[in-house]
């Protein structure tokens, strides 16, 4: 019995996020039917999503890059075919070109973090059968990150079919989105439909918002490691920087996956310098984002960057790399929560 009353009454405050009377909540007539119904007809059409994933990333992807479309359309005096095609082009190249440039900085850098751990003084030190083995497996690491490659490579090339249809869905939704932006809210019931689309809204808001922050974030930690590893004269700097940056914007990751062991490194080879200068260079990178990072969220989520980490993480670990994507409507429920104080006494 306490279970259901539980479940009862987090659903209730689930579908009251819009009322403001809180108070009147415990008791069960206010779980209207209609507001029960609305729901449903959501997690139906959530349903129906995911499992034409490439359409609907098709779909919200086209919502997206509306804007550039209708600029060259309207500016620069394009087709609105030929400007849709145009935009796709763009995106597939920078989605190839961010990939070609990870695999050319892995492959740039691989054989001289290989040398690096082959030369080191704890392997060369000691001949024991333990050391052997640790030597063969931290080298095994980096061997196993080329296989991981590889098979993302062998994955993408399993679902070239997927592909396809995520590139011609993306552009007759682009050419649907030309007579309305929110086309695909005629085949939601009319009843829900206002609604929906109003929180549709709030959300791509928040998601458009949320992808410009996480871009500033890794152009401030680039720059940065750029300068610092200049200053260090170290070797294809620009290069060694941007894997770093890249691997703070993944889930999970940060520089000081790359930072610290490399620390730890200059201060067994004896260079003390080098080893408090890359620590200090990462406090500065970390202080710095968290300030940048900080300041861009308050003005639009009013949320602490702990809360915000906490849905985020949450979201990846429930849904995987989806749940990156999932992050910000997340973060839209948690500042509705926070806006009608349901938490409060």
């Amino acid at each position: 019995m306490r279970t259901k009353e539980g479940v009862l009454y987090i659903l209730t405050i689930f579908f009251h996020l819009n009322r403001g009377d809180f108070v009147k909540m415990r008791n069960i007539k206010y779980f209207s039917y209609e507001r029960t119904i609305n729901i449903f007809w959501f997690i139906f059409y959530l349903v129906i999503l995911w499992f034409v994933l490439p359409v609907s990333l098709a779909i919200f992807l086209s919502f997206t890059t509306y804007p550039i479309i209708n600029f060259l359309h309207k500016y620069c005096k394009i087709a609105y075919w030929i400007a849709a095609i145009i935009v796709e082009i763009l995106i597939l190249s920078c989605i190839v070109l961010l990939i070609i440039i990870s695999i050319n900085s892995i492959i740039l850098i691989f054989p001289e973090i290989r040398d690096t751990l082959q030369n080191f003084p704890l392997f060369t030190e000691y001949e024991s059968i333990f050391m052997q083995f640790l030597q063969e497996k931290s080298l095994s690491i980096f061997d196993s990150i080329v296989v991981y490659t590889a098979n993302l490579f062998q994955i993408f090339m399993k679902h070239v079919i997927e592909v396809f249809i995520f590139l011609v869905a993306y552009y007759f939704a682009l050419l649907e989105t030309r007579k309305s932006r929110y086309w695909f809210f005629q085949y939601v019931p009319k009843k829900y439909r206002h609604e929906w689309q109003s929180h549709f809204s709030k959300v791509m808001q928040l998601f458009h918002y949320f992808v410009f922050v996480e871009f500033q974030l890794f152009t401030i930690t680039l720059l940065i490691l750029c300068a610092g590893f200049m200053m260090f004269q170290f070797d294809q700097a620009i290069t060694k920087a941007f894997i770093v940056a890249f691997a703070d914007v993944l889930p999970f990751f940060g520089i000081g996956v790359f930072l610290v062991p490399m620390s730890i490194y200059f201060y067994f080879n004896g260079n003390t310098f080098l080893c408090v200068a890359i620590l200090l260079l990462y406090l500065f990178v970390q202080l710095t984002r968290q300030l940048a990072e900080s300041m861009l969220w308050s003005n639009t989520l009013q949320l602490r960057t702990f809360h915000t980490f906490f849905i985020s993480a949450a979201s990846i670990l429930l849904f995987g790399f989806y749940g990156i994507l999932l992050s910000p409507l997340f973060l839209f429920l948690a500042v509705k929560l926070k806006e009608k104080s349901i938490f409060e006494q």
